[in-house]
């Protein structure tokens, strides 16, 4: 008996490990051996490294400059400018008071805001690569077999790449947990400390909208409304909304344009400006605008030569349509 229940001890064992080892082989060239439903942040962080050397997208390195003052913590986060952000956490680390708890709030909420945003560009590539990896293994008995090699080709290239993006995705959300948290935990403190604390509510307010927790969200805006001021921030979290809890494209787009209108400086509204835009005329006209104060930023880079590529496309089938 005892040998019979050790060796069925042994099968169990046996097939977990194998069942471990399986779930790891998804066929992607990046994070050998790192299974993306268990995935932890050390390995999530070399999941992005390895990303970025595979497909050429190479860090932007910080600004020589260091970070001095908590004005220039405020400068960095208007313009948001990622590679800066972990410099001026460090700086703004330790600080207390409510204005620098929010402040720092919305340094850890904005780089997991970008994180996000990361995900969701290239999880919207993922899908497109999807739907072309479908066209090219689709049936087609009625035309001829010449380029089915390069059709095969392709095929395995795009199911790499596909499992590649759905690594880095995983990756880029499981990252943005612990600011999303942080950023979280400082604005409550610095509300406790000061509940008038207008902007440290709207902080927290981008959590919940941040985590798509539209009641507490609702909770932190009615407060925040409470204030005098009409700050920007305010504008700009009612575009988003307008976005993603209810599928507002045009009313997200006209108070992102007002939030620019506040404040021109604030980048991470005409990037959402990009990303909202319908047409391939209009994303590239944002795209444009985006990259006269930031030829560098994150949704240039990574969501930039789709959006190029794709108002090429329009110019010359309007070009062919009109001959």
């Amino acid at each position: 008996m005892k040998r019979t229940v050790g060796a069925l001890l042994l099968m169990f064992v046996l097939s977990a490990c194998a069942s471990s080892k399986s779930s790891t082989n998804d066929g992607s060239t990046i994070g050998k051996g790192i299974d993306v439903e268990a995935m932890r942040p050390p390995e999530a962080a070399q999941v992005i490294r390895e990303f970025q050397k595979a497909y050429g997208i190479p860090p932007v390195p910080p600004p020589d400059t260091p970070v001095t003052s908590m004005a220039q913590v405020l400068e960095i986060i208007r313009g948001d400018r990622l590679p800066e952000f972990e410099e001026a956490r460090r700086f703004a680390a330790g600080r207390q008071g409510p204005e620098a708890l929010t402040l720092r709030a919305y340094v850890d909420l904005t780089y997991a805001g970008a994180l996000m945003t990361a995900a969701w560009i290239l999880d919207e590539e993922r899908r497109q690569d999807l739907t072309e990896l479908r066209q090219l293994t689709m049936s087609r008995p009625l035309e001829g077999n010449e380029g089915a090699k390069e059709d095969q080709a392709r095929a395995a290239q795009l199911r790499a790449k596909t499992a590649d993006l759905r690594k880095v995705v995983r990756a880029l959300r499981i990252l943005s947990e612990a600011p999303l948290r942080s950023g979280s935990d400082l604005a409550e403190q610095a509300i406790r400390l000061d509940p008038k604390a207008q902007l440290a509510y709207l902080a927290n307010a981008n959590y919940f909208r941040l985590r798509g927790h539209w009641l507490e969200y609702d909770r932190m805006m009615r407060y925040a409304d409470e204030g005098a001021e009409d700050p920007p921030v305010r504008t700009y979290l009612r575009a988003m909304e307008a976005f993603e809890r209810y599928v507002d494209p045009d009313r997200c787009r006209k108070l992102l344009d007002e939030t620019l209108a506040k404040r021109p400086d604030f980048v991470r509204a005409q990037a959402n400006l990009v990303l909202v835009s319908d047409s391939a005329d209009d994303k590239y006209a944002a795209l444009q605008a985006l990259k006269q104060v930031s030829p560098t930023h994150l949704v240039v880079r990574l969501a930039g030569p789709t959006i190029e590529q794709e108002f090429q496309t329009s110019e010359e089938l309007k070009s062919a349509l009109s001959n």
